[in-house]
């Protein structure tokens, strides 16, 4: 497909990549030199300079042939506008960057009128995923999928667990609790496990289960299962207000730090029931003195990578119960604090970006809604897809164990009518199913695609 995207800011530049990695027509347009070089230097894509407002730029850019217009810029009301011009020059999908608060009750009514294939909003999507953490307090990453039946969740192995140095086959043997391990990084190195996987101190597991059964995998691990009763955002920004909006929502009770005595005002008067102090979130007395080392749950959210990474590196040691939550944009910190077990990490472009690649590849399926979700998981190295077997798919009706998948990649979990369960050799694929499959290989949007 033809691609063509407006601001090469974060989210931009990583739309760029994953799509030219997928094959893409991509084009990049910044008004700004510098910020295309990297991608003119590094990735097979068309960059100009220029303002994406402009009719001329738009048809040098060859919109009116373009199958899909991302708006990427830092300027809600400038993408707004970068798509209507594009829909009126012919490119009848489009998509825009949209993350002002103010647009949370109208955005609905404004993608309708200016016929928006979709509006994305990083900070809120962030947020939301945050949020869903929240079920499990010793959980990274949680991805929920088969309509709520099934969660695909994160952990770190501890030294002493009792899974530790135990074969993936014999795990159940040693906690009476099932779950489908489909995700390790270990050592730099994510890789898809099978049975005669050994699980080791260090490592980051990825494993499909209910919500039950996770609890009960936890439990069992020795690990804290008990409610998030409260939780404390440091740092009021886009993605504070909305993790902060969510759980007061939920009933959970709310602390929110921030340095910016206006931002205070502001946030006080939309989060009424929470607890807003102006100050420092690195300040370790205000810490203590506000009780935020008994929290059940901190977020570290301010704009700061560094001040995210050593509030949570604090937090980490001197209050061990407590869920600790990290927004990182760049990757060395993302890796570092996810390395040395430090919580929960989360980036909002990587998020974004899910969400856009998601339709992207919808859109180039050749069955309408056969694939039907996207998500990475474990340092955004492994995908997991969810497709819809339609009866004109391959391999209908045979034994997995006779079929050649492709190497690195496993089917999850099948979801059958009502019932949800991990498939054994003997299973089949059969019309309607819902599969989750898990891969280390980037670009599958076709459910004839994860054959060999």
């Amino acid at each position: 497909m033809k691609i063509v995207i407006a601001g090469c800011g974060k989210v931009g530049t990583a739309l760029a990549e994953h799509l030219c990695e997928e094959k893409h027509d991509i084009v990049v347009i910044d008004p700004v030199e510098s910020r295309l070089n990297y991608l003119a230097n590094t990735q097979d894509v068309m960059c100009m300079v220029g303002d994406a407002k402009s009719m001329e730029v738009l048809k040098s850019a060859d919109i009116e042939h373009a199958d899909l217009m991302l708006a990427m810029t830092a300027d809600d009301e400038e993408n707004l506008i970068i798509c209507l011009i594009a829909r009126e020059m012919g490119c009848k999908n489009t998509i825009a960057r949209v993350r002002n608060p103010v647009y949370d009750k109208t955005i609905s009514v404004i993608r309708d009128t200016l016929g928006l294939s979709m509006t994305i909003n990083p900070d809120y999507e962030a947020a939301r995923e945050i949020f869903k953490s929240l079920r499990f307090k010793s959980a990274g990453q949680v991805e929920t999928f088969a309509k709520g039946r099934t969660e695909i969740l994160t952990c770190y192995v501890k030294e002493g667990t009792p899974i530790c140095n135990v074969q993936i086959k014999d795990v159940y043997d040693v906690i009476k609790t099932r779950v489908f391990f489909c995700a390790i990084k270990r050592d730099e190195q994510v890789f898809i496990p099978d049975g005669f996987t050994e699980i080791k101190a260090g490592d980051t597991l990825s494993f499909v289960a209910s919500r039950e059964d996770a609890d009960a995998f936890f439990k069992k691990l020795n690990y804290d299962t008990g409610r998030i009763r409260d939780l404390t955002i440091i740092g009021g920004g886009k993605l504070g207000y909305y993790l902060g909006k969510m759980a007061i929502e939920d009933g959970i009770m709310l602390k929110l730090v921030d340095q910016d005595p206006e931002k205070c005002r502001m946030l006080d008067a939309e989060l009424k029931v929470a607890n807003v102090i102006c100050g420092d979130g690195m300040d370790t007395k205000l810490l203590y003195e506000e009780s935020i080392l008994k929290s059940s749950a901190v977020a570290c959210l301010t704009g700061s990578d560094a001040t995210n990474t050593l509030i949570a590196m604090y937090l980490t040691r001197n209050c061990p119960d407590a869920k600790i939550i990290s927004k990182i944009k760049k990757s060395d910190f993302e890796d570092m604090l996810f390395n040395l077990g430090y919580g929960s990490v989360y980036n909002a472009k990587y998020i974004a970006v899910d969400r856009i690649i998601r339709y992207v590849r919808a859109m180039g399926n050749a069955f309408e809604g056969e694939f039907q979700s996207l998500s990475h998981i474990i340092d955004n190295k492994v995908e997991v897809l969810e497709f819809i077997v339609h009866e004109d798919c391959p391999h209908i009706g045979e034994p997995l164990k006779d079929i050649h998948f492709k190497k690195n990649l496993l089917i999850a979990n099948v979801r059958r009518g009502a019932r949800t369960f991990v498939p054994g050799g003997s299973d089949t694929f059969e019309p309607g199913d819902t599969l989750l499959v898990v891969t280390t290989i980037h670009g599958i949007s076709k459910f004839a695609e994860i054959f060999a």
